[in-house]
This record gives structure tokens, C-alpha cells and sequence, in this order.
């Protein structure tokens, strides 16, 4: 596995990815549809912020992206597709984007994440600092995890 910048001609492969991904958890057509403009992944996003791709045999493997802030920096993207999950790229890739957000000078990365990853997340480090109310016509009490990667440090400061 190989991971590299994003360019801007992966913008709709990355899209469907997420799309693929996010169908993967069972949600009905109607609900990812719903979703289909944030797991959209523009041009404009690759070439403004750090969207990495993990590649397996020439093939896009998954992706992520962060959105930099002063300090914070959120996670609103990790995408694995569905035949390669369980495999330690997801892991791969949120290693290097927590490397990437320390490494400018983030002190912590937060994930408004999926139900359905949040042991993922947990079991890699995150903590839940919450719930946001996320219902579905089918799941009326789903809810976000908030989570939180925290006192990050830069590969060089480790060292």
C-alpha cells in the first residue's frame, strides 16, 4: 500500500468511494442520497486542504481529508472501499492524517463520525466528548459520536 496526495483528477473517485463506503453500513438509497453532496469530494477540496489516497495495486484503496483550524483539526473524510475493510487501511490512513494534522501544528484532531465507526475510532485512540441527534426515518434515536484525538504531537517531537 502506497499513500499520496490527492489530485485534483481523483475528485470523483474519491467521491464514489465514500458513496460505496457509507452504502456498505445497510442505509437505505434514500438516506444516502440524502448524504450525497457531503460525501462529495470536489476538485476545489483536494486543491484547498490535505486529502491523502491509500492505493493497492494501482487501485484507490481509500482516502482522507482533514479541515485545518487553528489548532483543531477535523477529520470529515476516512473512506475505506468495502472489499478492502478489516485489512489496516483505514488505520493506515488515519496514522498518516494524524501525522499530517501534528506535524502543522494541530494539538488535536476531532471526527464527526459514523455510529457504525466509532469502535474504529476508539480503538485507534479517539475519546467520545459526545452525541449529536442523527435520526433516520428507520433509526429514530441514531446518534454521531463526537469524538476526539488529543495531545497530538509532530513525528519530529517524538523522536
Amino acid at each position: 500500500m502506497n499513500i499520496r496526495p490527492a489530485v485534483e483528477t481523483d475528485a470523483d473517485v474519491l467521491s464514489a468511494v465514500a458513496m460505496r463506503a457509507k452504502a456498505h453500513w445497510g442505509y437505505s438509497s434514500l438516506a444516502l442520497e440524502s448524504w450525497r453532496t457531503e460525501l462529495t469530494i470536489s476538485k476545489q477540496d483536494v486543491r484547498s486542504r490535505p486529502v491523502f489516497v491509500a492505493m493497492v495495486g494501482g487501485e484507490v484503496a481509500g482516502f482522507y481529508s482533514l479541515r485545518p483550524s487553528e489548532g483543531s483539526w477535523e477529520l470529515d473524510h476516512l473512506w475505506v472501499v468495502p472489499e478492502l475493510m478489516r485489512k489496516g487501511i483505514g488505520r493506515a490512513l488515519l496514522s498518516h492524517a494524524l501525522e499530517t494534522a501534528a506535524g502543522a501544528g494541530a494539538v488535536e484532531v476531532t471526527v464527526d463520525a459514523d455510529p457504525n465507526a466509532e469502535r474504529f475510532y476508539l480503538e485507534c485512540g479517539a475519546v467520545r466528548r459526545g452525541m449529536i441527534a442523527a435520526p433516520l426515518s428507520d433509526q429514530p434515536y441514531r446518534a454521531r459520536p463526537q469524538l476526539i484525538f488529543a495531545n497530538l504531537t509532530s513525528p519530529a517531537s517524538r523522536s
